[in-house]
């Protein structure tokens, strides 16, 4: 049976650590949606006039799905039959879907991806399906039934001919989460969610888990003339055979190699920090040239969509990594996302020259302006 708990808060990590990336659980009036609940004028609004991205999927399982993608122009929801639409990266205008998030501070911020909404009409769904990320489902408006289970795994079969990612096995359980309700999922899980009252409004908070190829990805991007020095050799090759045989002496060797090169010192660490710091929504900063004084500011603020992290040889935001111990006072800023005028004396030259074009990149902003 699906886990239940009552009046638990999503920041209460002593209580729910022992779910995460193990067993789902509904954490029953868990909150208070009502000040999360966006009008339908604003979702408009936002599917209109802004460029985060969006999906719009209507039919169901039975039946089959369609997707289009926006940005759209001029969207109305269709007028009948069920739908859905997903807008992501809304962390980014609401503060209160962002402080969601930071309430969270049982799991490292560098985790978290995106806050995404999912707004439907009776019906609505996008199938039944998995993720290869650990998911909370706040639900903040009607109600919405879930299937849920089994786990996936490699050999899952897809529903073929369909524009998402489905999959069709029966599930574990079935649960109706009512607004102040939140369904966590540990990757792999498959859930299948459908509306069951107009205007059904689900949150969605997921979080990083970056794989094998997308770190090796990173690694390349990052490699310079210096890497090709550490190249495959054999001076104690004394095995003879087939010319065109690569042998097993010659894997533990390319194994050794690889393994040489990462333990290299600041390599890991340069990797996975540039990796979870990529910004959700890849924009050219409207860089300012305005002159900034750090200390005239009360309150300094790192914006909703930027991304830092730091380890004990550097620290990286935005996927930009800077191979310098991190202070104390930048650890702070990293941690809580703040850092009054004042105590930016205490940053490094370095870090002082990069928390100015940070603000001008608009990554930090004045917490008082905001």
């Amino acid at each position: 049976m699906l886990a239940q708990l009552s009046n638990v808060r999503l920041g209460d990590g002593e209580q729910l650590r022992p779910y995460w990336q193990r067993t789902p659980v509904l954490l029953t009036q868990a909150l208070d949606p009502t000040p999360l609940i966006p009008s339908t004028e604003t979702l408009l609004e936002i599917l209109n006039d802004t460029a985060l991205p969006a999906r719009l999927i209507t039919g169901d399982m039975a039946e089959g799905f369609t997707l289009s993608h926006g940005p759209f122009e001029g969207f109305r929801p269709p007028s009948s039959g069920p739908w859905t639409v997903l807008i992501q990266a809304l962390d980014q205008l609401f503060p209160e879907y962002d402080a969601l998030r930071t309430a969270m501070a049982w799991l490292p911020a560098w985790r978290f991806e995106d806050v995404m909404l999912s707004w439907a009409s009776p019906g609505g769904s996008v199938g039944k399906h998995y993720d290869h990320f650990s998911v909370f489902l706040v639900q903040l408006n009607g109600r919405r039934q879930w299937a849920v289970g089994p786990r996936a795994n490699q050999d899952t079969p897809l529903v073929p001919n369909q524009p998402l990612r489905l999959v069709d096995l029966a599930a574990d359980d079935q649960v109706v989460a009512s607004p102040g309700d939140v369904l966590y999922l540990p990757p792999g899980v498959i859930h299948h969610g459908v509306a069951m009252d107009p205007d059904c409004m689900t949150l969605s908070i997921g979080f990083r888990a970056p794989d094998a190829g997308a770190l090796f990805e990173t690694l390349v991007e990052q490699l310079d003339d210096s890497e090709t020095w550490f190249r495959f050799d054999d001076p104690d090759r004394h095995t003879e055979g087939p010319s065109a045989a690569i042998t097993a002496e010659d894997l533990v060797r390319t194994r050794a190699q690889l393994l040489n090169f990462l333990d290299r010192p600041g390599v890991l660490e340069r990797i996975l920090a540039t990796r979870v710091t990529e910004p959700y929504l890849h924009e050219d900063p409207d860089v300012s040239d305005d002159e900034i004084d750090l200390q005239s500011v009360n309150q300094w603020r790192i914006e909703a969509g930027t991304r830092m992290a730091y380890t004990e040889t550097g620290f990286a935001i935005q996927g930009i990594w800077c191979d310098e111990p991190p202070s104390a006072s930048l650890r702070q800023l990293a941690d809580t996302r703040e850092i009054t005028g004042i105590e930016t004396r205490h940053l490094s030259p370095t870090e002082r020259h990069g928390l100015i074009a940070w603000v001008q990149a608009g990554w930090v902003v004045d917490a008082d302006l905001d």
